[in-house]
């Protein structure tokens, strides 16, 4: 079995529900924070369990792990402002009061002067990330099917690996400010071992040496980029939390070799540990043409509006 099966059948056992809510946000410019917030108070006045589940994740206190991603959708003047909100794992069994949550959020309402919003559609993301026909029905896939988002050989073609939205990964609790391709093979392994059943998470980390060895021998081009704060309160804790992280691309001009279909999952689920409020999600892109010139669209300041991370 070759690498990138191998890499294929572990992740089958991880299956992912990705919606698109298309929204009505009249009167005020809604983020992901925000509508992340008035979601997590209303879920946790409706039902104290479910929050625990999907909110805070499961395990000892330092592993919990949250079970959902929100996100900007990308742009799409039909269809703005919109979101993508992704469930991990079993959190589908949550469905229903989950989606009563939205339902009683966008009564409550966004910002100071408590701003309705309307959901105007929800939608099913298929594996390429297409939208399918409007539904309320949860419609789960395992995240070995993540599509490769560019024609041609996955493992061959140039590409751009590009994190918009604050990276934060550690090495000894330091910042890496700029990852290389084995700090993001690391990230990955860690934020998917955290989401898969133990005998799947120990077949990964088995994989571990070669997927390093990989990335170490890949043809990479140095990162680009610049160090990313951003600053968030923190109810539980009642501070603001100062996030520290970095924005910019890594360039691999042949290709990420039998790396794509990790790379493929991490675009789904990201590589922070909370990927709540964006960190660490990875976009693939076309890499430019030699000379042609670059859109530093990477390196601008996300304001999380959404839409905004997409540009």
């Amino acid at each position: 079995m070759s690498l990138p099966d191998e890499i294929r059948r572990i992740l089958d056992r991880l299956v992912i529900y990705p919606r698109r809510l298309s929204l009505q946000t009249p009167g005020i410019r809604a983020t992901v924070p925000m509508l992340r917030g008035v979601w997590g108070a209303a879920l946790h006045d409706l039902d104290g369990r479910a929050y625990e589940a999907v909110f805070v994740g499961r395990g000892a206190p330092r592993e919990r792990t949250p079970r959902y991603i929100l996100r900007p959708a990308p742009p799409d003047p039909a269809d703005a402002p919109a979101l993508e909100w992704i469930l991990l794992h079993d959190m589908a069994a949550y469905d229903a009061i989950l989606l009563r949550a939205w339902d009683v959020a966008s009564g409550m309402g966004l910002g100071k002067e408590r701003h309705r919003f309307h959901i105007r559609a929800t939608r099913p993301l298929g594996p390429g990330g297409e939208a399918l026909a409007p539904s309320r029905e949860a419609c789960g896939w395992p995240v070995s099917q993540a599509r490769w988002p560019l024609p041609g050989d996955p493992a061959r073609t140039p590409c751009r690996l590009t994190f918009p939205a604050p990276l934060r990964v550690l090495r000894r609790h330091v910042l890496i400010e700029q990852p290389a391709l084995p700090d993001l093979v690391v990230a990955a392994l860690r934020r998917l071992g955290a989401l898969l059943p133990t005998v799947q998470q120990q077949a990964l980390t088995a994989l571990r040496p070669a997927l390093l060895g990989l990335a170490r021998q890949a043809s990479a081009r140095p990162w680009v980029g610049r160090q990313l704060d951003l600053v968030r309160y923190s109810a539980r804790q009642q501070v603001d939390l100062e996030l520290h992280g970095v924005a910019g691309y890594l360039d691999l001009p042949d290709g990420p070799g039998e790396l794509w279909p990790l790379l493929a999952a991490a675009q789904w689920v990201h590589l922070g540990k909370g990927t709540v409020v964006g960190m660490g999600q990875l976009v693939v892109k076309p890499l430019p043409c030699l000379g042609q010139p670059v859109a530093h669209a990477a390196l601008a300041e996300p304001t999380e509006g959404l839409g905004d991370l997409h540009r």
